[in-house]
């Protein structure tokens, strides 16, 4: 169980040769296919209406022979009573017509039900133990009571929940068997699984055709059903490891596998469970049956013994935590079910329709703790779990349905009151009750969320401390100037609102190593070099990952005992600048996927602080003396380029492609793609005033504004650019500013939304050849601090192309009286619009160094996207 509910101990359980493994999924296939078509099947027929019935059926239950149909019990007070059927009655003609094998009275018996109407009648002759003369009755038959009875809404839902029934086992038992297909107990689970969905039966009025397919869901159900008790009890002696029962018997768990196939396997041919004909020649039928019954339920017994010894064997907390769930899940969930059926066997109890959906509903719980332990590898305990779901339903969706209900409520009200000033049919009542409606959910919808705060402040206070925490964390991090002060706000922060047992805050120390600036870990792992394993895990993720010790063996911080490592880096393709390493908490709960969001949150901020402290020391490292100074232009540029894209982004209708060609070593041209997830991009191009290191610094200080809140643009555009424009204002001089172009693009409905603050307008060159220019819809970035701006919203269409530059394109030339120009420019990307976008922006910037003889007097950068 260390990395999953299903991992066996190494002394119990060996996984198979490389060699097996084609024929286990070729078994595993075999098997899923079986179990798929069984469930497809049996929710189909449960859910066709039900054939007429003649009075006399109702209450005896019948099993084939070749010489008839026997009657093997009558229930008390029932129509087959009354009409003078007895127990081991024998049914020896149906209509006049017999029948020579059990198969063939079965196909008679059910031809001829299914061909009957309400009102018809059967002629039944009834052979008598020890008489002679035959007892002839004549049914009548009759459409099933209750068929034509109006269901309720809340009884239409049950029905169907109950139709799906096989769904969650046939889910969760394929899914493990396929993630684990050489684990012996992912195949004993699936079996397992598979037999509880036998647990139903077949709809006993309806007979599927043809007749292979209903030899095939007679056969499936009645193995299911002979050996669901007895695997039910061989996978809980064998998991996870092997229960004292098993050890001191280990044959128990064979012998009455085998002892439950021999007294349940000999009615595959009809879905019925009896004896094999051996067993039957040795012990009378009522001896098999109740041989039967303390084998079912016996197993049933022991297989929950064994996994209530197990769950007190095992060493680990964790593994503990998970049996618990797996023990607490299937003693809710099988115990009544199986109390239930013992009741119907021994007493013929009837079961309503509401107890039975509540039987089903805990029965669902079994899988549902397998599944939980499966996907989870460190389960909350019973009481957490039981919390966390309590703030889930009560506070972010249990709130939410009342306020459903009573909006709906409301409305119904007003419309019963306000009824009797409307004339029968008038249709100004159906849109002043709409508006009603509207109005009261428009109003809840504002209480829910003061109400849920709220409700998470009064009884969840530490899951609102910390969001509050961490959602003010974020913002702060843009306000350090040094390593050790971003390190100390992380680390208080980050404590006081999760209280972890231990945490640790590594940084990029700008000398090749991630050093610990903030929590004091052993010697060994003070720092941590680049190469280490832990930063090349680290080095993949964008997101905080959960680890394990197995995980980290070997590492470095193995020493620090993690639970969650956090990646710090400016962007999710950025270079890693630190981590952000966490033990367990406190309370021993798991790290929520809140918690998680956060943490991220915090640490992209942390890493665009970063990359501010690692630029700005870069640069003025670069002026600290003239010797230097071409080295360290050098390494400014290289640091520019990384503030730059890496690669184009990948959209399914947008193919995109940038690029910057600076005159100097570094400059004051900017573009960008921001990834605003769900097929969202924002395309950014700015042109600051000003080149060289000046130019640099304003361009690092304005992506670093853009980069820190460009979600906003999912919203509201005017509101990020405000944003921007006013940090830019504060943060430079009076002189400084930057032309800028940003629009978000929707994968989805190809359209574009866009702002453009002062910059030359960009070239959208249609595929029927027109060329539409998107002009200035605000003033430059910087330069004002009132600032507004317009957004204007235009389609994309297959094959058009969309030119974002900067002057450094237009005005380039061989000297200062000719120009590259507009026009230029859109005959050269028109030289072939069905290239790449990158094709077209290499023709491009040929075309315009070729036109220029080499000289370049100012940044050319360059956007190109085309519309696929």
């Amino acid at each position: 169980m260390a990395n999953t509910a299903l991992q066996t101990r190494e002394d119990t359980s060996k996984a198979p040769k490389r060699s097996y493994r084609p024929f286990l999924y070729t078994a595993a296939v075999l098997f899923a296919a079986a179990t798929i078509l069984y469930s497809a099947a049996w929710m189909y027929y449960v859910r066709q209406p039900a054939p007429p019935q003649p009075q006399v059926e109702i209450g005896f239950d019948e099993s084939y022979s070749s010489a008839g149909i026997e009657i093997k019990s009558v229930h008390p007070d029932s129509p087959a009573e009354k009409s003078g059927m007895k127990a081991n009655y024998r049914i020896v003609a149906i209509n006049g017509s017999s029948a020579d094998s059990a198969s063939a009275w079965s196909d008679l018996l059910l031809r001829i039900w299914r061909s009957a109407q309400p009102g018809d009648t059967v002629t039944l002759t009834l052979q008598r133990p020890g008489q002679s003369q035959p007892l002839v009755i004549t049914p009548r038959f009759r459409a099933r009571q209750g068929t034509g009875d109006t269901k309720t809404i809340a009884r239409t839902v049950a029905d169907q929940i109950l139709g799906s029934y096989p769904l969650l086992f046939l889910i969760v038992g394929l899914a493990v068997l396929f993630l684990r297909v050489e684990d012996r107990n992912a195949w004993l689970l699936a079996l397992v699984l598979a037999t509880f969905i036998t647990a139903a039966g077949l709809p006993n009025e309806v007979t599927p055709e043809p007749p292979h397919l209903r030899s095939f869901l007679f056969a499936y159900s009645t193995v299911g059903g002979s050996v669901l008790a007895e695997l039910f009890y061989f996978f809980f002696a064998v998991f996870p490891t092997r229960s004292p029962i098993d050890r001191k018997v280990p044959w128990l768990k064979w012998a009455l596998l085998v002892i439950g196939i021999c007294l349940s396997l000999g009615g595959y041919r009809h879905g019925d469970s009896r004896a094999l004909p051996f067993v039957l020649a040795v012990l009378p039928d009522r001896i098999a049956e109740i041989a039967r019954i303390v084998v079912v339920y016996g197993s049933v017994f022991l297989g929950l013994i064994s996994l209530l010894c197990n769950m007190f064997s095992v060493s680990s907390v964790d593994d503990r935590r998970k049996l618990k769930v797996i023990f607490w899940g299937t003693v809710v969930g099988v115990t009544p079910a199986a109390v239930i059926a013992l009741a119907q066997e021994a007493f013929h109890v009837q079961l309503s329709f509401w107890l039975n959906f509540a039987k089903v509903i805990l029965l669902f719980l079994f899988p549902l703790s397998f599944a939980y332990a499966v996907v989870k590898h460190r389960v909350l305990d019973i009481p957490v779990l039981l919390k966390r779901s309590a703030r889930y339903f009560v506070v972010e969706r249990g709130f939410l349905f009342l306020i459903l209900a009573v909006s709906v409520g409301a409305t119904l009200w007003f419309a019963q009151a306000f009824s009797r000033y409307f004339s029968a049919g008038s249709k100004a009542a159906i849109p002043i009750g709409a508006t009603f409606g509207v109005l009261v959910i428009s109003g809840a919808t504002q209480v829910h969320r003061r109400v849920r705060t709220r409700l998470d402040r009064a009884f969840f206070r530490s899951s609102y401390d910390a969001q509050q925490i961490l959602e003010e964390l974020a913002a702060k991090t843009l306000t350090v100037s040094s390593r050790e002060g971003l390190a100390d706000l992380l680390y208080q922060n980050i404590q006081s609102a999760l209280h972890p047992q231990s945490l640790y805050i590594y940084l990029d120390d700008g000398r090749g190593q991630y050093f610990a600036y903030a929590g004091c870990p052993p010697a060994e792992a003070q720092s941590v070099s680049p190469k280490a394993a832990a930063v090349a895990m680290l080095a993949e993720r964008s997101t905080p990952m959960e680890v394990y010790p197995e995980d980290v063996s070997g590492m470095p911080i193995e020493v620090l005992h993690p639970e969650c490592l956090v990646p710090v880096r400016g962007s999710s393709e950025g270079e890693l600048q630190g981590a952000i390493i966490l033990g367990p908490r406190l309370s021993e709960e798991p790290y929520s996927a809140t918690d998680k969001r956060l943490l991220a949150s915090v640490a992209s901020q942390a890493g665009i602080a970063m990359r501010s402290i690692t630029l700005a020391k870069k640069m003025a490292d670069s002026m600290e003396a003239e010797r230097r100074a071409d080295q360290e232009m050098q390494i400014a540029r290289q640091v520019q380029r990384r503030l730059l894209p890496q690669q184009a982004p990948s959209l399914r209708t947008l193919d995109c492609a940038g690029r910057c060609i600076q005159t100097r070593a570094v400059g004051g041209d900017y573009y960008d793609f921001l990834d605003l997830g769900s097929g969202r991009l924002g395309l950014v191009l700015a042109d600051i005033s000003g080149k060289g290191i000046s130019g640099a610094l304003l361009m690092a200080n304005l992506q670093a504004n853009l980069r820190s809140q460009y979600a906003l643009a999912l919203e509201d555009i005017p509101r990020l650019l405000r944003s921007v424009n006013h940090l830019f204002f504060l943060n430079t001089e009076n002189n400084n500013y930057a032309t800028t172009f940003f629009a978000v693009y929707e994968d989805e409905t190809r359209s574009l939304r866009y702002a453009n603050c002062g910059h030359n307008p960009p070239l959208l060159l249609r595929n029927n050849g027109d060329v539409e220019r998107l002009e200035a819809t605000a003033t430059v970035l910087g330069l004002f601090e009132e600032w507004e701006c317009t957004v204007v919203e235009t389609q994309l269409s297959p094959g058009d192309v969309l030119i974002i530059y900067t002057d450094g394109i237009s005005e380039a030339g061989p000297h200062e009286d000719e120009e590259f120009g507009e026009e230029r420019l859109v005959d050269a990307a028109r030289a072939d619009t069905t290239r790449s976008a990158e094709e077209i922006l290499n023709t491009v910037v040929a075309t315009v160094q070729q036109f220029s003889q080499g000289e370049q007097a100012d940044d050319m950068t360059l956007i190109v996207a085309r519309s696929r």
